[in-house]
């Protein structure tokens, strides 16, 4: 059996008598597809994921979304989150003292005598009984514990939390042994009462914060 004559060789068209031309090895880079690597027309393969002469670029690697970054109210901790809202009571609190402290009557006069004659020969005066008609030191520590919680915010204030609770809690008890230190016949008025109330608050935040704080520290 004869071999092929046209083995090894290529048409080249636009010669329909030519002879066919011999082909010494793989063609890249020409007119026609091969079985050889995309190039750039140059015979030099196309690096992946850049552009050739023809079609679309090759896709490079997946991108994936940025995940959101927490809100700054996210990353505070519960203690200082607590904390905060303590001062806020506080600010209230601060308030309150613009407020009436006690309420006096017409019938007072009335209802001193009927309180002395009550205390018999000797009129027993207790120690709160002098801080009476001074609440108001009590209130500007509430209101001075109270802006100091704000500063909390920042991590390099937060080692002072206890020194804060402290003071919260001496201001509340003072103010709390000046209304029930008040003789019979003064009556608290409506800035006592509320102080008392959102100053209550302000020391249970502010308590809690510090247990939490705590535990936070020996886990």
């Amino acid at each position: 059996m004869s071999e092929n004559e046209n083995y090894g060789q290529q048409w080249v068209p636009g010669a329909p008598n030519a002879p066919m031309q011999h082909v010494t090895g793989p063609q890249t880079g020409g007119p026609y597809p091969n079985y050889g690597p995309p190039t750039q027309g140059t015979g030099q393969p196309i690096p992946p994921g850049q552009t050739g002469m023809y079609g679309p670029p090759q896709a490079g690697p997946p991108q994936y979304a940025q995940p959101a970054r927490p809100s700054f109210l996210a990353l505070m901790p519960l203690p200082i989150k607590l904390a905060v809202c303590s001062g806020l009571m506080g600010l209230v609190t601060f308030f309150m003292g613009f407020l009436s402290w006690v309420t006096i009557g017409e019938t007072i006069d009335s209802k001193a005598e009927d309180w002395a004659m009550d205390q018999g020969n000797s009129i027993g005066i207790p120690a709160f009984l002098t801080m009476v008609f001074t609440p108001g030191w009590f209130l500007l520590g509430l209101g001075a514990a109270a802006v100091a919680a704000f500063g909390f915010v920042a991590a390099k204030w937060r080692r002072f939390l206890p020194h804060v609770a402290f003071l919260v809690v001496v201001s509340w008890l003072g103010l709390l042994a000046c209304a029930l230190a008040l003789p019979g016949f003064i009556s608290l008025g409506t800035g006592a009462i509320l102080a008392l109330i959102f100053g209550s608050f302000q020391l249970l935040l502010i308590g809690a914060a510090v247990i939490m704080d705590g535990l936070n520290e020996e886990a």
